[in-house]
């Protein structure tokens, strides 16, 4: 049974129960496209309060989306004008604790359920002084509201599209804010979803809040849900006021709707740029304006109400938790979504076992043996190159679907770019050692290498190496990188590191030019200490399967890859710096985005 939008929800979280209102007077909105400028809004004023659903609405194009990015706060370059909350201007950081923005298209982790979801947003946003008890009646009062009860164990990936909107509305109510905004919340759902939807929306409102809604042709029975239509159109306001006096307004400037017509389509009708009688539409932006003339003279609506002044007690600091909490938290979500994540837990696993075995198996017994030495190094070689591929293509393939999240979460006051870059690193770097660890094991002693501790853990540390580079190197390509293009970007930008590593032409050899080359590339320096690790530091001479072997002695197996012993710790170093570097770059890239 579709649910009755005068029947609000029984539910248990906090309520509102004092006044809100959002004024903006005389808001600009000007972007540069090359060396001219376009205006976007111009001098729109009005005010929206809490305990009404309003809608703006307007033909595509007509500056919606726009206005509500900069009554959320998301745009701010080249804005112009004045926003209130309860008649106080409200600096940057405060407005974004009071305002919730809730996009079009809200993305989730998939591998978290709506209960986990909810969850870790309410430890995110609520002070640590907060106990559990009230979190979780919290979030079963959200459950409640949104209707959510039958799918609190499912994952979001597997949730329907109303039910992805409603949880992504739970998530921005947890905060408990005072001013809601949606872009098009019933966009890709069907009528029965999109009537929910808006009722719950409905029922927010009535809770106490502010709900400002972005609605794209509206049937009559959803549009009888909003109580205040926002009409623009070419970046004007049209009409601002109460859904039962919008029909009457236009028609004062002689724009009469038919009978039984719906009343969405016919104002956005009006407000659509193929409209002939324009001088009439810019008759209702001219009394818009003069609206908004008396209203700042001091001749108020009588249905506006004096709202109270912000309490100062509400003031807080930017985050509810400190950055060493939100690192936790965030590193506990992270390591549950990967370890449900197939491809980066099962896939990663099982891949690392059968290559080594394959390696295991091709490879096999051949590291003690003068006579194979060729093949050995080829080994060497294959193992990075394997180890390399499988860790970075992982993260490529799921980094670039998590960033929509993060920029999100970001914006919504949620946790600090360094807790969730450090969360991400720390989160990734088990999965990526046990299964080094798990291919090491099988592949190192299956080919026969020299069992000496000391040689197989620096072994091991120089995959270690390959790997984290790996990790690191894929999550910078998929930040920098949409999804489509990335798994190419990546391997390409790696082959000139695979050239001048010193496998397929040795470092003297070089021309004079590339030689500096082998020293940014992280293969160079895991190859020479990989080889160094078997063949250096006064290896024992080889065994020989045959009459003669030419490479017998350890010493003559360095001399033909031009290797040192000494340049071991110069590896290692080296190593260490590219990786290093790539985490400063790492953070550099997931600044920008946020811009």
């Amino acid at each position: 049974m579709t649910p009755s939008c005068n029947d609000p929800a029984e539910v248990v979280i906090p309520l509102l129960d004092f006044s809100t209102t959002l004024a903006f007077n005389n808001l600009n909105y000007t972007v540069q496209q090359g060396s001219t400028s376009k205006t976007l809004l111009s001098n729109v004023s009005g005010s929206f309060r809490s305990g009404r659903l309003v809608a703006i609405l307007g033909p595509s194009g007509a500056g919606k989306s726009t206005l509500l990015n900069v009554l959320s706060g998301f745009k701010a370059k080249g804005v112009k004008g004045q926003i209130l909350i309860n008649n106080e201007v409200v600096d940057r950081q405060r407005y974004r604790q009071l305002v919730a923005y809730n996009a079009q298209d809200v993305k989730l982790l998939p591998n978290i359920t709506v209960e986990e979801t909810l969850r870790y947003t309410a430890d995110l946003k609520m002070s640590s002084k907060v106990s559990s008890s009230v979190k979780k009646t919290t979030i079963n009062g959200i459950v409640k509201l949104l209707g959510l009860e039958n799918c609190t164990k499912t994952q979001a990936r597997l949730l329907s599209g109303g039910e992805k909107k409603r949880l992504s509305i739970g998530q921005e109510l947890v905060s408990n804010p005072r001013i809601l905004f949606f872009d098009e919340p019933t966009s890709g759902l069907d009528s029965e979803s999109s009537y929910q939807v808006i009722s719950y929306m409905k029922d927010l409102a009535k809770q106490g809040r502010c709900v400002i809604s972005v609605i794209h042709q509206p049937s009559s029975e959803l549009l009888e849900l909003f109580d205040d239509i926002y009409l623009v159109a070419g970046g004007h306001c049209l009409y601002r006021g109460s859904l039962e006096n919008l029909i009457p307004t236009l028609s004062e400037v002689g724009f009469v709707c038919p009978q039984y017509y719906n009343r969405a389509d016919f104002a956005i009708k009006i407000a659509s740029r193929s409209n002939p009688e324009m001088e009439k539409v810019d008759q209702l932006i001219r009394l818009m304006e003069l609206d908004t003339n008396s209203d700042q003279n001091g001749n108020k609506r009588p249905d506006r109400l004096s709202p109270k002044p912000l309490d100062e007690n509400e003031t807080r600091s930017q985050y509810p938790i400190s950055q060493w909490r939100q690192f936790a938290i965030l590193t506990r979500r992270t390591t549950l979504g990967t370890i449900r994540n197939f491809t980066l837990t099962v896939l990663r696993f099982i891949g690392h076992l059968l290559f080594g075995l394959i390696i295991g198996t091709v490879y096999y017994d051949i590291g003690n043996d003068g006579a194979k030495i060729l093949s050995n190094i080829g080994f060497i070689m294959l193992t990075l190159l394997f180890i390399v591929f499988a860790n970075a293509m992982s993260v490529v393939l799921t980094f670039p679907l998590e960033m929509s999240v993060f920029i999100r979460e970001y914006k919504s006051n949620s946790y600090s770019i360094v807790a969730y870059f450090c969360s991400k690193i720390v989160a990734d770097f088990p999965l990526m050692l046990a299964g080094i660890t798990l291919f090491h094991g099988t592949a190192y002693y299956m080919t026969g290498q020299i069992n000496e501790p000391g040689r197989a853990a620096c072994f091991w540390a120089m995959c270690v190496g390959m790997g984290w580079f790996a990790q690191v190197y894929g999550l910078l390509g998929g930040s920098i990188f949409p999804i489509e293009v990335s798994p190419f970007i990546i391997p390409v930008t790696m082959l000139p590191g695979v050239l001048f590593c010193g496998f397929f032409i040795r470092y003297d050899e070089l021309f004079a030019a590339f030689q500096p080359l082998t020293f940014v590339s992280p293969f160079r320096f895991t190859f020479e200490g990989a080889s160094l690790a078997l063949y250096g530091f006064g290896r024992k001479d080889l065994g020989c399967s045959e009459m003669f072997c030419y490479y017998r002695k350890a010493a003559k197996i360095l001399d033909m890859l031009d290797m040192k012993d000494e340049n071991f710790w110069i590896d290692v170093g080296g190593l260490v710096t590219i990786i290093v570097l790539l985490h400063v770059a790492l953070y550099i890239s997931l600044r920008m985005r946020l811009r």
